[in-house]
């Protein structure tokens, strides 16, 4: 990997307080060997120069909750309420084949990398075949990203169709397999960009207490971390409490040593101020996931709550069946606009704040503090370069505001991750994008197929 210097860029690290320069960074081997300020002295005979005049320089973005195979779904079900709208989704299963979770899954990873996102949290439940998962996997990989793979199970539900139900043991070989084949994958590389989680879908709807039992063991013997959708609609809560005679969905959690520093709690939408309190205490992050929350009317999460007490609070897409995309930057202007509206205080949030969220927060949410998440040296070259001398950004009058509530997606020139760039001048390195849709096509029409031939 050829030694790389970024000059004449505008360069906001998201490390400890706000700021911003003009400078430059060098990157060899992966990773962010210096960050300077005006000009570097020498560019040394192996560096490749990259100038990002009219960049903005900045971590690459971290999506902390999505399911990118829903590309495919993309606006199929419309109007509809959390719990109508999952009976759709887990109806699926019936119909998904391991071929349309790799094209999904890679036109999920080219959209979000158009987006500016260097990692995801991919949420993983619907397993009909074993090679549903290894085919997801298979794409995140051969797209370049940084990736959390969650590998998440279910054993009871009455939406939930009896091919994805599993015991534990189906699921843990499986899981272990994956981890094996990266492990083998990257046993030739110097670190690998994939990390595995696991954890009950939407606990308690879709699992047992026996479950979670297992699934804690499971996710403690082996070193890894937990990802679950907690409390997303009011239904979810009225369900722990009717069923388990819990108060709300994290108290019901808290019972099987489910929160902690190792789990990412998606949506967390209604919640108690005691429950708030247990993240806090557990250390557990939360994905916030405004416009899939909004689509669904789930409710508005109580992001500057969970802030205030503490809680480490990231951002997710959630996928594209209930949120229509990948956007990034849409997502943080929603997440920064709604608390806005819902308390009905426009100084509630800065964007600053919302910033973090989609980087730093992130990063900690996911285990990857000392990974990525900032522009400091030792960490990996993570990076998007963000084009601001757009109609729509200029004149910059608040950098961090403009950020958020004025930079769209499509100002993402360009995405290095681990000091490869996938992404220059809006076009991608490693893949005919062209390409990828198409075949992304292809699997839609034959998906929508075998669901209509389910239901005639």
């Amino acid at each position: 990997m050829k030694p790389m210097v970024i000059t004449n860029a505008l360069i906001v690290p998201m490390t400890e307080r706000p700021q911003s320069f003009k400078g430059y960074v060098k990157i060899k081997e992966g990773l962010i060997a210096e960050v300077g300020g005006g000009e570097p002295e020498q560019l040394g005979k192996d560096e490749a120069p990259m100038d990002a005049g009219g960049c903005v320089l900045m971590p690459g973005l971290i999506n902390a909750h999505t399911h990118l195979y829903q590309v495919l779904l993309r606006a199929v079900w419309e109007d509809l309420p959390l719990f109508p709208w999952l009976k759709r989704i887990y109806g699926v299963a019936r119909a998904l084949r391991p071929e349309h979770l790799y094209a999904g899954s890679l036109l999920g990873c080219v959209e979000a990398i158009k987006s500016g996102v260097t990692t995801v949290c991919e949420h993983n439940f619907l397993n009909p075949h074993p090679g549903c998962a290894k085919e997801s996997v298979r794409a995140i990989r051969e797209s370049g990203l940084r990736a959390v793979f969650a590998r998440t199970i279910m054993d009871s539900g009455e939406i939930v169709p009896e091919c994805v139900k599993e015991s534990p043991e189906q699921a843990f070989r499986q899981i272990e397999e994956l981890i094996g084949g990266e492990r083998e994958t990257s046993a030739h590389q110097e670190t690998s960009r994939l990390a595995f989680r696991t954890g009950p879908n939407t606990p308690p709807i879709n699992t047992t207490p026996d479950l979670l039992k297992e699934i804690i063991r499971f996710a403690r013997d082996k070193a890894i971390g937990i990802s679950a959708h907690v409390a997303e609609s009011r239904a979810v809560v009225e369900y722990a409490h009717e069923k388990h005679g819990e108060g709300g969905v994290v108290t019901f959690l808290q019972d099987f040593g489910i929160p902690g520093p190792d789990s990412i709690f998606a949506h967390c939408v209604h919640l108690s101020g005691a429950e708030i309190a247990i993240l806090k205490a557990t250390d557990t992050s939360v994905s916030h996931n405004p416009v899939s929350n909004m689509m669904l009317g789930d409710g508005v999460a109580p992001v500057v709550e969970m802030l205030r007490a503490g809680v480490n609070v990231a951002l997710g897409t959630d996928g594209a069946a209930s949120n229509h995309s990948q956007d990034f930057f849409e997502t943080m202007k929603a997440a920064s606009l709604l608390q806005k509206v819902h308390h009905q205080n426009a100084g509630i949030i800065d964007s600053y704040t919302v910033l973090k969220m989609a980087t730093v927060c992130g990063a900690r949410a996911l285990g990857l503090s000392s990974v990525c998440g900032t522009v400091e040296a030792g960490k990996r070259a993570d990076l998007i370069l963000v084009r601001m001398d757009t109609a729509h950004t200029q004149p910059v009058n608040d950098l961090f505001s403009q950020l958020v509530h004025c930079v769209k997606a499509s100002d993402v020139d360009t995405v290095i991750v681990d000091g490869e760039v996938l992404m220059r001048n809006r076009q991608l390195t490693e893949f005919d994008e062209r390409q990828v849709i198409e075949e992304a096509k292809k699997a839609n029409v034959d998906l929508m197929q075998r669901l209509a031939s389910l239901s005639s």
